[in-house]
């Protein structure tokens, strides 16, 4: 509830904000399309470093997975067997802006106050899908604030979508890793501040402190929607705009969260995620489940109530994960390499994140589909159906699961 009054808020802000005029001067007036033919341009006060150069990414994608696959338009259709990935990057722009005050969209802007399209970002909600850098909503937008001028070096963690609406695994796989292509650009060093979308958030707080990066040098675009940095670093989009996950995205993450820190617990190598406490994805018949699980030694694991540390040090030494489909699965970053994964989805909303994140960390995968009372068609309502999981057939899954450990050992 407490997130569809702050959604139902913004989207009142936001249309206010696209019918009264104040400082119109501060909407930019045009896109530079590309990053590196900005930079080319003499004068232009903005630099570019390639980091990544550009591949093609390939997924394989078993054929039964495929058939049961949820399509939605744009982006969510079926998984991609191939993505062409652009170069991953860095652009510094000399007091250069960034504009973000809603989930949907990030505007870098130079200081000839140009969109840089490339090193932006935005989302259509209605059409669920990436939209051209000219249909950015800054150009709907009629009233601004003056930004707040940061005499310093500023770089964005924003990614918008997911990550904007305070999504754990958004936030792990889109956002943080832009700090590997600064680091890897010699510039990490020099960021006096770093812009994120909510630095109450724990997570946000405890994998930033992983890498030395305390709270006094947030900025939280809920405070600071417009800002003008003496330099502002922006990064391109971690997976390309698309949906395949960088494998240097993933050896990032690992090196840095990984040791796990120490906690006051132990816990089963073999791990069931309940989501009795979320506002979807139930398993109806859990007890049944659980009882099942427990015959090979299963434990139960409610993650809402852990710590950072807790649930680093719970998936760093899993060998066998059961989960239906949530955003605590991309703790799996951690997972040893031989890790099996059986992830459990409600017939309406089966979708390949950890199919295509799991193949990019040498985990095992295994999924079923279970059966719901209702089966939603619109996405928003399919990712809260509830499911029933056929027992016979999840002990099948562990049993091939435990299988295949064995065999690694």
């Amino acid at each position: 509830m407490h997130d569809l009054v702050i959604r139902t808020q913004r989207r009142v802000s936001r249309l206010f904000r696209e019918w009264v005029p104040h400082n119109l001067h501060q909407r930019p007036t045009g896109v530079h399309y590309s990053s590196r033919e900005l930079a080319a341009q003499p004068g232009s006060g903005v630099a570019y470093q390639e980091v990544v150069p550009a591949y093609t990414s390939e997924l394989r994608i078993p054929p039964e997975f495929y058939a049961l696959a949820s399509e939605y338009a744009g982006l969510h259709d079926k998984p991609h067997p191939t993505e062409d990935i652009p170069p991953a990057f860095v652009v510094t722009l000399t007091n250069g802006r960034l504009y973000a005050d809603n989930f949907d969209s990030v505007a870098i802007i130079t200081a000839d106050n140009q969109l840089v399209g490339d090193a932006s970002f935005q989302y259509s909600s209605r059409e669920w899908n990436l939209t051209p850098p000219e249909h950015n909503n800054i150009f709907q937008q009629r009233y601004f604030e003056e930004p707040r001028d940061i005499a310093g070096t500023v770089c964005s963690l924003l990614s918008g979508g997911g990550a904007a609406s305070g999504n754990y695994y958004h936030w792990l796989i889109d956002s943080l890793p832009r700090l590997h292509l600064v680091r890897e650009a010699g510039l990490l060093d020099a960021v006096d501040y770093f812009v994120v979308y909510d630095a109450r958030k724990q997570f946000v707080l405890d994998t930033l402190a992983a890498l030395g990066i305390g709270p006094e040098r947030l900025l939280d675009v809920r405070t600071t929607p417009h800002l003008r940095a003496r330099q502002l670093l922006a990064t391109s989009a971690v997976r390309g705009r698309l949906t395949h996950t960088p494998a240097w995205a993933c050896t990032f993450l690992r090196g840095a969260l990984l040791p796990p820190p120490p906690v006051q617990r132990t816990f089963s190598p073999l791990v069931y995620i309940s989501r009795r406490d979320a506002p979807g994805r139930h398993i109806l018949n859990e007890p049944e489940l659980e009882a099942m699980l427990q015959e090979y030694g299963f434990e139960t694991h409610v993650l809402t109530p852990y710590s950072q540390a807790e649930k680093i040090a719970l998936f760093a030494q899993a060998r066998v994960v059961v989960a239906s489909v949530g955003a605590g699965l991309a703790n799996l970053v951690v997972s040893p390499p031989g890790a099996q994964l059986i992830e459990l989805f409600p017939p309406s909303f089966v979708v390949a994140d950890y199919l295509e994140f799991t193949s990019r960390l040498g985990i095992g995968y295994q999924f079923l589909v279970g059966t719901s009372p209702h089966v939603s068609t619109g996405r928003l309502n399919a990712q809260r159906d509830d499911l029933h999981v056929d027992p016979a057939a999840l002990r099948a899954l562990v049993e091939t699961a435990l299988h295949r450990q064995a065999a690694l050992t």
